[in-house]
C-alpha cells in the first residue's frame, strides 16, 4: 500500500495530466483520495510543493546522469535516457502544463542540468558554432521523446540517436 504522500503525488500527477496543472485544487486531490484539504497541506504546504516532489525524481535522474558521462556521448546517450524513463511525466505534466515551470525550483535547476549538458557536449573552449550544435543535440533529445511517449521505448531512442548523429557520427 502507498503512503499518503505517494498516494497525494499519484492523484496530482493524474489530475494534473487530465484537467492540467493551474486548473487543479488541492480540494480536489484530497477529495480523489477521501482526505481533507488540510491532510493534504500536511504533506505539502502549497501545490507548487505537489509539483516539486513530483519533478524531483526526474532531476535527481538528470544529475546524476551528467555527473556518471566522461564523455560527449555518454551525456548525449545518459540524457537521452532519462528522458525516455520520465517520458510520461514529461509529457502529461509539463509540456502540457507549461505554466508549471514558473515554479521557481524546479526550472532553475532543469535549467542548470540543461546548460551543464550543453557545455560537456560542446566540451572546452567551444566556439560559438560548436556551442551551437551541442545545443541543438541536447535539445533535439526531448521533444520526439515527450511526442512519442507512447511509442516503444527502444525503437524512439534509436530514432533519436540517429537523429542525433546527424550532428554527431561518432554517438553510438
Amino acid at each position: 500500500m502507498l503512503s499518503t504522500r505517494a498516494q497525494i503525488l499519484d492523484a496530482a500527477r493524474r489530475l494534473f495530466a487530465q484537467q492540467g496543472y493551474q486548473q487543479t485544487s488541492i480540494r480536489e486531490i484530497a477529495e480523489r483520495l477521501g482526505l481533507t484539504k488540510t491532510a493534504v497541506l500536511y504533506h505539502f504546504p502549497a501545490k507548487a510543493d505537489i509539483f516539486t516532489a513530483l519533478a524531483e525524481p526526474f532531476l535527481v535522474d538528470f544529475k546524476s546522469a551528467l555527473e556518471r558521462a566522461r564523455t560527449r556521448e555518454e551525456v548525449v546517450v545518459n540524457t537521452l535516457d532519462v528522458w525516455l524513463k520520465h517520458r510520461n511525466l514529461l509529457r502529461d505534466n509539463v509540456m502540457h502544463n507549461l505554466a508549471v515551470l514558473s515554479q521557481e525550483s524546479v526550472i532553475r535547476r532543469f535549467t542548470e542540468l540543461m546548460f551543464e549538458a550543453n557545455r560537456r557536449v560542446a566540451g572546452p573552449d567551444a566556439d560559438l558554432p560548436e556551442r551551437i550544435r551541442a545545443a541543438q543535440v541536447i535539445a533535439m533529445l526531448s521533444d520526439p521523446v515527450i511526442a512519442h511517449a507512447d511509442e516503444p521505448v527502444e525503437r524512439v531512442r534509436e530514432e533519436v540517436l540517429r537523429g542525433a548523429r546527424l550532428l554527431y557520427p561518432d554517438l553510438p
